[in-house]
């Protein structure tokens, strides 16, 4: 071999180029692992709801909105174009991470739906890897009651001084945010870590604290953006201070963008535009300083299957998202041909077609009842369909679309929520309106077109803010026009119910749903907020009908099951109140309250020993709710346990002081002094 290379230096020459192909190849693919495995010991997650990527000023916006990400973005990886796939929060976030799109995942909207347990997250994944796991939420709309919670140890979801609504404690501000997240950070400070934290300021209504409104006074988008930026310079600031900023890998990315009125549309959750779906995506790696633009197409599905490959593993193989580390030390990367999905289902509750797109580096379409065609590069607009001018493309596209949606769509029902109606008005509040959505992913053209309803969507969901400024009259004047303009959309009715029980007017709130059953008699929410209704009337044995409808069009309806466990127990049926509670509590085990009502119907009965162990449970499963100790304590003084019933009416009277129930509290100081001197006696 070296007689062989001694004769043929050009022979030795292109085998050294190999060589250093080969090893520079090497280096390129597993950079991630490496880098990973020595400087990556902390990951921060941050993503601001509802920010367009156009509004940063590292994204090219005119004003300083962004002076803390603008000076991150500085030393980091910027993705120019990183698509959504969906401009609403929960499944947004829900694909963000678990690395997959909807149709896989299952969450299609906020409302009613829940991230299902099937699902694998990035918390779960680095839960199982030995790091701590923390997330700080600042809406409603990703309580822990709605999936988002798996795998993290701390879910901060309660909100101390919320903002907006202050009936509902719907959102809290930026400040707050960061305040949790920097108290999280120092705790967890010499840890490996996982942190999401979530802002939700830039939402709509746009109400920014001073000085920001005063500077923004022209654009309060932008001056919600601007703040945030603040508050997320706190976290930087926290990190910097704790010595630990060098070793985090730090992303800052939205759930969806805002369309501002662009195509009509008001906010978000209807189009899937650009101005909806296109958001910010930085990665701030452990050691960099220089800063590095990406033009090639990327999802935020990416994220997850990154965060893995930069810490030395694969992500899931059902994962869907793409490791986007091969970009990070290069300038350019050879484009990888991306198909990138997107989805809004909200038009079918209209009875309007969904919309479907696909997005490559250039083009977008949309698969809907008058399909769409754009070249994103030459019409960032969006204004120029030109699906008639090039249909082959159109083709190629809707087929790529299908498969892409054949090959992710899985079969198991998606999970749902059942919410009471505190938790409906909390996401009233937000600005996102309760009605059912077509899971319709067939290419169904028969609906009504999308871009025909936008008017009647910014109306319809108009009217609820309408109703929490208690403006009835004008909400009601609204409704009656929408149901000329679409008399079978039910979810009109149900918000002429909600305005009229705002005014205490039951019996039009009875009318108003009835009518509602007689466009869909197959809705069986509906026949539950009937019996309500009727409950509330007095009327039991109407309410009761309606609720076993209810029951026998979905039986898997927590709420429905207490519900109708409420009337047979005002009616004295406690056997049949026991049956209701026993099957809602098998549909949510967890629930506390339910094992509670179950003692209740029991020492109704006057089976006061076996109403005690359920007492008992709910105390177990729920330590600090003051009911559960009460109620046991009464159990227990019945029984002559009297030494029992002090402990748990001590208990019951600390958690009251503790909340603020002082005068509760001393009320129930003599009730306590009498079980005191009943237990001396039995002595």
């Amino acid at each position: 071999m070296n007689r062989i290379l001694e004769k043929k230096p050009f022979f030795r020459w292109q085998l050294c180029v190999l060589v250093l192909v080969i090893f520079v190849g090497a280096l390129w693919l597993f950079h991630g692992a490496l880098v990973s495995s020595k400087d990556i010991r902390r990951v921060v997650l941050i993503s601001i709801d509802t920010c367009r990527a156009d509004y940063l000023g590292c994204y090219g916006y005119h004003r300083p909105t962004t002076p803390n990400i603008d000076k991150l973005a500085a030393q980091s990886v910027l993705f120019e174009n990183t698509i959504s796939p969906v401009p609403i929060t929960l499944p947004s976030h829900s694909s963000m991470l678990t690395g997959t799109i909807p149709p896989y995942h299952g969450v299609h909207n906020n409302s009613d739906y829940k991230l299902g347990e099937s699902n694998v997250t990035l918390a779960e994944i680095l839960t199982e890897r030995g790091f701590a796991t923390g997330a700080i939420i600042s809406a409603y709309v990703l309580d822990s009651q709605f999936g988002l919670d798996q795998g993290f140890e701390t879910y901060n979801d309660s909100f101390e001084e919320p903002i907006r609504n202050l009936l509902y404690f719907s959102e809290r501000r930026g400040t707050e945010a960061s305040r949790f997240a920097n108290e999280w950070l120092e705790e967890h400070k010499d840890e490996e870590f996982f942190l999401f934290l979530h802002y939700f300021d830039p939402h709509i209504k746009y109400t920014p604290p001073e000085p920001f409104a005063s500077e923004f006074s022209d654009n309060l988008y932008a001056g919600e953006i601007a703040y945030t930026d603040y508050c997320i310079g706190q976290v930087i600031k926290k990190l910097k201070d704790l010595n630990i900023y060098d070793s985090t890998l730090l992303i800052i990315t939205a759930d969806h963008g805002e369309m501002l009125g662009e195509h009509g549309e008001d906010d978000h959750t209807y189009f899937i535009y650009q101005s909806a779906i296109k958001v910010p995506l930085i990665f701030k790696l452990p050691g960099r300083h220089k800063p590095q633009r990406v033009k090639h197409l990327v999802s935020l599905i990416d994220i997850m299957p990154t965060v893995c490959r930069l810490l030395g593993f694969e992500a899931p193989a059902h994962v869907h998202g793409k490791d986007l580390s091969p970009y990070f030390d290069q300038s350019e990367t050879s484009s990888q041909n991306r198909h990138i999905y997107c989805e809004s289902l909200t038009p079918t509750r209209y009875g309007a077609g969904a919309l479907l797109g696909i997005v490559t580096d250039r083009w977008k379409y949309i698969q809907t009842t008058r399909p769409e065609l754009y070249d994103i590069v030459e019409d960032a607009g969006e204004t120029n369909n030109l699906l008639a001018q090039q249909p082959h493309r159109a083709r190629i596209l809707k087929d790529r679309l299908k498969q892409l949606l054949q090959q992710t769509l899985r079969n198991e029902a998606p999970t749902k929520v059942d919410l009471d109606e505190q938790a409906i008005k909390r996401l009233q509040s937000l600005g996102y309106v309760a009605g059912d959505i077509s899971e319709n992913f067939e290419f169904d053209q028969s609906g009504d077109d999308p871009k025909d309803l936008v008017d009647f969507h910014n109306i319809y969901t108009s009217v609820s803010d309408l109703v929490l400024n208690k403006e009835y009259e004008q909400a009601e004047k609204i409704c009656q026009q929408l149901t000329l303009q679409r008399p079978h959309v039910y979810q009109i009715y149900v918000l002429m119910t909600s305005i009229a029980r705002e005014q205490g007017d039951l019996d039009r709130a009875v009318s108003h749903l009835n009518r509602a059953i007689e466009v869909r008699p197959d809705v069986a929410k509906l026949q539950h907020y009937l019996g309500t209704v009727l409950t509330e009337q007095g009327k039991f044995d109407q309410a009761t009908q309606h609720f076993e409808k209810s029951l026998q069009l979905n039986p898997n309806q927590f709420l429905a099951h207490q519900d109708l466990a409420a009337v047979f127990y005002k009616q004295e049926k406690f056997d049949q109140a026991i049956t209701h509670l026993t099957k809602a509590l098998g549909l949510r085990p967890d629930s506390a309250k339910t094992v509670r009502r179950i003692g209740d119907a029991l020492a109704e009965k006057g089976n006061l020993k076996q109403a005690t162990k359920y007492f008992q449970q709910a105390t177990d499963m729920n330590p600090l709710d003051v009911k559960n100790h009460l109620k046991l304590a009464f159990a227990l003084k019945f029984q002559g346990r009297y030494d029992e019933a002090v402990e748990q009416l001590r208990t019951g009277i600390r958690i009251m002081s503790e909340n603020g129930r002082k005068d509760d509290a001393a009320e129930l100081q003599e009730y306590l002094k009498q079980i005191e001197d009943m237990s001396m006696d039995n002595k």
